[in-house]
């Protein structure tokens, strides 16, 4: 009487499902690592339009720009770092009309700031950096965890943003927005940016100039 052979799979038959599940692997995580980069710079994107329109908003209440920097100038555009913990702070509580745990503002921040202690702009944990420790000195973030975020206001109101010098010069800004470090300028009024460019990066959480990518919006 012949013994049955029991089915299943030979050792070499496993280790080659093996070793062909692991070159499928090899190939499919970075096409998904770039995807969700692509998600998060759309992200990133969306709520830096969302700031934007915030602003713009801001000066049709109020006739001005929010004065979140050490002065308001008029003769020239404006570069505001946000990695400044002051200049984040103010802008915060500028464009939400209260602090960024959503405690009101005081009277000399209302009367600074955001005299109606309007909601420009509805921040969430996630515009912040490492929600775990969210408190009122948290600064923002994008979505990568940058906190490096460059917001320019066309103070002179001539609808144009020129001769703007960034941390890291011309070289430090997207293709897209380097006219407006030149006297010829870029047709605009508000630009909120973060760029991955010539080490233009500082995150919480110590991520290498790869794991970034370029955002703006402009308004």
């Amino acid at each position: 009487m012949s013994s049955r052979r029991r089915p299943g799979f030979t050792l070499i038959e496993l280790l080659t499902a093996i070793a062909i599940i692991g070159v499928l692997a090899a190939a499919l995580f970075p096409a998904i690592g770039g995807i969700r980069k692509r998600a998060r710079q759309s992200s990133a994107q969306t709520a830096f339009s969302q700031w934007a329109s915030g602003l713009a908003r801001y000066k049709q209440t109020y006739g001005f720009y929010p004065n979140i920097g050490s002065t308001y100038v008029t003769t020239a555009d404006t570069l505001h770092l946000l990695e400044d913990q002051a200049v984040n702070g103010k802008f915060v509580r500028a464009l939400s009309g209260r602090q960024p745990t959503g405690t009101a503002l005081s009277v000399a921040d209302r009367r600074a700031l955001n005299r109606n202690a309007e909601e420009f702009v509805a921040f969430g944990r996630d515009d912040f950096e490492d929600p775990t420790t969210f408190s009122d000195a948290s600064r923002l973030v994008d979505r990568f965890g940058n906190r490096r975020i460059r917001v320019i206001f066309d103070t002179d109101n001539n609808t144009s943003i020129r001769n703007i010098n960034p941390p890291g010069g011309a070289v430090s800004l997207p293709d897209e927005l380097r006219n407006m470090a030149t006297a010829a300028g870029l047709p605009a009024r508000i630009i909120i940016y973060t760029t991955d460019l010539a080490d233009d990066f500082e995150s919480y959480d110590g991520l290498g100039a790869s794991d970034f990518a370029q955002v703006f919006a402009i308004q």
